[in-house]
């Protein structure tokens, strides 16, 4: 049996509200797939990115700050969700990761040897605990015990439990598991024809729905003559 999809029996380019219907349905398609890459874009959706390593990776014996162990283009984040979202007209990721590429953080293997070099590169000769300052030796203790692989300069705003002591040298937990990330044209590309691919079905669907349904209900499943048609529509 022929397939009659398109139901040319109706001899449809030949009546104007279908080429009507034609123009607005095109229309809406492509407006409808700008909006959706162009709201993925601002709600900082896109560009996707792959973990090229973890941040551990790229210390060694060297004290440097945390911001020199990542390149330019690229991001930290425990998890790719961290890299994507807005809030308030701002990128979550502003006030998470690229945050904490710009604060004081000292990172190094065996950053528990190198407290001593870390003050006198600070000048800051207090250390902060769990909750408490504490000794240097506790204090190097501590960030061995928790494998710290970091140290912030910490400031400090209680006087009740800090008295006039304004810094300290804390664990920088905050860097550790960070993996570091980077834009990724496969995993970008694929993201939008995965958009593409929703939306040409949600178009498809109202095709189905026009040609076998709204069109079966205006003429009915038989052919019908063209030529006494054309003068009624």
């Amino acid at each position: 049996m022929k397939n009659n999809f398109f139901r040319t029996d109706l001899n449809l380019k030949g009546r104007w509200w279908h080429r009507l219907l034609l123009i607005v349905f095109i229309i809406c398609f492509v407006v409808l797939l700008g909006i959706s890459i162009s709201s993925s874009v601002d709600d900082a959706q896109l560009p996707k990115y792959s973990n090229v390593g973890m941040l551990s990776e790229r210390m060694d014996d060297k004290i440097r700050l945390i911001g020199d162990l990542v390149k330019p283009d690229e991001k930290v984040a425990v998890y790719e969700h961290n890299l994507y979202g807005t809030y308030n007209g701002k990128s979550f990721y502003s006030g998470n990761g690229d945050w904490l590429l710009e604060q004081e953080y000292y990172c190094a293997k065996n950053i528990s040897d190198k407290v001593e070099e870390i003050s006198a590169k600070t000048g800051v000769n207090y250390y902060k605990g769990n909750l408490n300052l504490v000794q240097l030796n506790e204090f190097k203790k501590y960030l061995s015990q928790n494998k710290a692989q970091c140290v912030q300069v910490l400031e400090l705003d209680s006087f009740e439990r800090y008295g006039n002591v304004k810094k300290a040298l804390s664990w920088g937990l905050e860097a550790d598991d960070m993996a570091v990330w980077k834009v990724s044209i496969i995993k970008t590309v694929l993201s939008v024809l995965q958009q593409i691919f929703f939306i040409v079905l949600g178009f498809l669907v109202v095709m189905v729905i026009y040609y076998k349904i709204i069109l079966y209900i205006i003429f009915g499943s038989k052919k019908i003559d063209n030529n006494k048609d054309s003068k009624k529509l």
